[in-house]
């Protein structure tokens, strides 16, 4: 359909500003992580990672070992 190039372009000129201010944030990122607190943020920011990944894989692996509802005694 002809109107289909338009919203293409459209939707690449938006995709194209959205990658460009995701890089320009990053790299600003990237500039202010050496303060020390930028540097205590950040690890922070790992620690609450890693204690979350943590915690989603004990309850997975206490949900494989408790028992199966239809087994009550067990």
């Amino acid at each position: 359909m002809p109107g289909d190039d338009a919203i293409d372009r459209e939707f690449n000129a938006m995709t194209n500003r959205l990658i460009k201010r995701e890089q320009l944030r990053r790299a600003a990122a990237d500039l202010n992580s050496t303060s020390p607190p930028a540097i205590e943020n950040v690890l922070a920011n790992i620690s609450a990672e890693v204690t979350e990944e943590a915690a989603e894989r004990l309850a997975l692996a206490k949900a494989k070992t408790a028992p199966h509802p239809s087994k009550p005694g067990s």
